[in-house]
């Protein structure tokens, strides 16, 4: 029978799956064995040493062999048409037994649940040439009765669950016990607990306290944490748990009602869920760096919603909605919430701007005074929100000085350069994060000349507010040019992605545009569960009973070598103190191979996470509501178990460690003044007591410490001249003033 050029391609590939099939198969039956080393003697030593035997040279042989025998073998005897389930069916085998070798190689310290994967496919690859027309009949059967369920109905509630079931954690203790163990709870205070605490206490950020992500966050946060449980981390864990939640079904429902499809709503959430929480610069868990989670965006879903509902309604009201939460979102993010302001009056001039959008609204008379009133509502509510926090001080210079003291250290201080992940051979990230403001900017150009010439229709413009949004606040990520900022922004990246998607969509047959979208599902889903970050993340569908401690799931994080003790379990002899705080030499350095479950890392936890001695003396040397000056790591759970308010400004002043190791905190102040404004305090204030860590009473330094600590030390010096100890802690020592 004569073939077509394209029976015969698809033939070809064919051919190929199945010889990428056999080579996988082969190399791991071969990996049983070791092949003989025959050329060490002709190699140098050194050349010798960093080679290992291998089959390589076999299993490329049996890859062409196997395909061109199974090529001729098809051509020959396979009268019939191409089978296209076929072909899509080996396709995917032979994809997902790729993938798991990469896994393999990639998580090559944990690669047991990679493994396991492989050896079913290739239990299901060897099956399914034997069994083929008896699996084929089983899935259409499958399918047929799949297809009798009406599924539209319940589609809101089916995802709505999986968004909960995918996020919620039964056990947060021991997800806090996992950030204490990793980076001593340090970006959880900087994002919520410091200033949180300090603002329960009836201190202002900018005014009493530094603040390092803006102001209404942490009070809103605080007084929320405060009410539902008090305020403490495991509590404040549940509400931005919760929060998340509510944040990804608010993304959920948008979608749906936007694009009209749950199916690309759900495809919406499960591509933000992955790249926002579950990438690489977050490891092991995006809760250890809260501040690259949604809940530095608070709810602008519901800002970009009234934007759409305007855009199709035309009704005022949608439009004062966004110009209030416009005022809104600098008061409770500074540096995100000015691009939602500055996104928000681009699109009132482009209402005037773009003739045909200018009409629509001139014509009703009744609208132009709703439009007038939103040029000025979002620069009065932000007065608003910031006159009911800071009262007085809103009109004071030392406020807006601090404000713009903290733009300008995250702004220019503390940039890093752009290239920083290729300097870490980070080359997905460095690739992501051109390719995000890339997609930003051609979708603005396009919409914009679309709009300006007429010929694509309004609601184009909601795409150029997010594009031009997502642009504003990439910001962030050019100044802080780290692993874990290229994906914080990525929801508008993922909107206008979804956007394009369903616009080619229409180009193609309904059958067509129905496959694509199970696909982009699928595709969706398996990027999530093959990411070992998620793996391990403790939520209800998790199948470890340990996940923080499961070597099964956890990710080795960033060196292999482990997440626990990340930043200390490497310090030289020769830069440590000759005791701790605890006056002993022994210094506890634990790694996740030291706890046997879950259950002991909490233990552990409980027991070095607990300041109730400390918290006492401070508690009998001071007033309640008194500030009290802290020199030490974990300042904010003493304070908070002391019931005392900070007393400077820089809080907290210092980075956390555990108080058994032999070394200094540093100063976790991104102020350049940290050391002559701590002092000044001291020197203005002149606290009756100032508590500190008995490690700092030690004279004999390490040489290091001259050149990596000198604001500390300088502090530190001039604490132990003016003051004297008085009484000692489990921890701390209380030292008085002299004279």
């Amino acid at each position: 029978m004569p073939r077509s050029n394209k029976e015969i391609l698809l033939f070809a590939i064919l051919a190929c799956l199945w010889g990428l099939q056999a080579a996988v198969i082969l190399a791991q039956f071969l990996g049983l064995w070791h092949a003989p080393v025959l050329i060490n003697d002709i190699l140098l030593p050194e050349a010798a040493g960093r080679l290992l035997p291998k089959w390589d040279m076999l299993i490329y042989i049996c890859f062409i062999a196997t395909a061109l025998i199974s090529g001729k073998m098809l051509f020959k005897f396979h009268l019939r048409r191409v089978n296209y389930g076929l072909l899509v069916f080996e396709g995917a085998v032979t994809f997902l037994m790729i993938s798991a070798v990469f896994k393999i190689l990639v998580y090559f310290s944990s690669p047991q649940l990679a493994q396991w994967s492989l050896n079913t496919l290739i239990v299901i690859c060897l099956v399914s040439k034997i069994f083929y027309p008896e699996i084929k009949k089983l899935f259409l059967v499958v399918c047929q009765q799949l297809s009798r369920i009406s599924w539209t109905p319940y589609a809101n509630a089916w995802w709505v669950a999986l968004i909960v079931l995918m996020i919620y954690m039964p056990d947060l203790e021991r997800v806090v016990a996992l950030i204490f163990m990793g980076d001593w709870l340090h970006h959880f205070d900087f994002m919520m607990m410091s200033t949180g605490w300090a603002t329960l206490c009836g201190q202002s950020p900018y005014v009493d306290v530094f603040a390092f992500y803006g102001v209404g966050v942490s009070i809103i946060f605080a007084k929320i944490i405060n009410a539902l449980g008090g305020f403490d981390y495991v509590p404040a864990l549940r509400v931005m748990m919760w929060f998340v939640i509510i944040y990804f079904i608010l993304v959920y429902f948008f979608v749906r009602y936007w694009l009209r499809s749950a199916l690309i709503a759900g495809v919406a959430f499960l591509l933000v869920f992955r790249l926002q929480m579950f990438h690489y610069g977050v490891s092991p868990l995006v809760w250890c760096v809260a501040s690259a989670s949604p809940i530095r965006f608070g709810l602008d879903i519901c800002w970009m919603a009234a934007l759409l509902l305007h855009m199709r309604s035309g009704k005022s009201r949608w439009l004062i909605a966004a110009a209030i939460y416009s005022g809104f979102a600098p008061y409770y993010m500074t540096s995100g919430g000015i691009c939602v302001m500055a996104t928000f009056y681009a699109y009132l001039l482009a209402l005037i701007g773009f003739p045909y959008l200018r009409a629509s609204w001139i014509a009703d008379r009744s609208k132009i005074g709703g439009y007038v009133f939103s040029w000025a509502l979002p620069v009065g509510s932000l007065l608003f929100f910031f006159g009911i926090t800071f009262h007085g001080h809103i009109w004071q210079g030392v406020f807006w000085h601090n404000l713009f003291d903290y733009m300008d250290v995250f702004s220019r201080r503390a940039a890093l350069p752009m290239y920083e992940s290729l300097k870490y051979r980070h080359f997905w990230a460095f690739l992501m994060s051109m390719v995000v403001p890339f997609t930003y900017l051609a979708t603005l150009l396009y919409v914009g000349v679309g709009l300006y010439t007429g010929k694509i229709k309004k609601e184009w413009l909601f795409i150029a507010l997010l594009s031009l949004c997502g642009l504003a606040n990439y910001q962030y990520y050019v100044v802080r040019s780290a692993i874990t900022s290229y994906y914080v922004d990525v929801l508008p990246f993922v909107l206008i992605v979804c956007c394009w998607f369903m616009h080619i969509l229409e180009f193609l047959p309904v059958i067509w545009q129905r496959r694509l979208k199970a696909a982009a599902v699928v595709l969706s889903f398996y990027a999530l569960l093959t990411n070992q970050n998620y793996l391990a993340y403790p939520n209800l569908m998790n199948f470890s009973r340990n996940p923080m401690t499961d070597n099964l799931v956890i990710q080795r994080y960033p060196d292999r070598q482990g997440y626990f003790n990340l930043m200390y379990k490497n310090v030289k002899e020769q830069d440590k103190l000759p005791v701790n705080d605890l006056g002993g030499y022994q210094e506890d350095i634990r790694t996740e191979d030291d706890f046997k479950d879950d259950a002991a890392l909490v233990d552990y936890f409980r027991h070095h996470f607990n300041f109730q001695e400390d918290a006492a003396m401070i508690r009998r040397l001071t007033r309640p509501h008194e500030r009290v000056a802290l020199i030490s790591s974990f300042e904010t759970k003493i304070l908070i178990q002391a019931d005392r308010a900070p007393f400077f400004y820089s809080f907290p002043l210092l980075t956390s460690r555990p108080m058994s190791f032999r070394n200094f905190p540093s100063d976790a102040a991104h102020l350049p003044s940290f050391q002559s404004d701590t002092i000044s305090e001291l020197e203005e204030y002149r606290p009756l007591y100032v508590f500190m860590e008995k490690v700092f009473l030690q004279n004999a330094l390490p040489a290091s410490y001259q050149e990596n600590d000198p604001r500390v030390l300088a502090v530190i010096t001039y604490v132990k001249t003016h003051y004297h100890p008085l009484q000692e802690g489990q921890y701390l020592v209380a030292m008085q003033r002299k004279g």
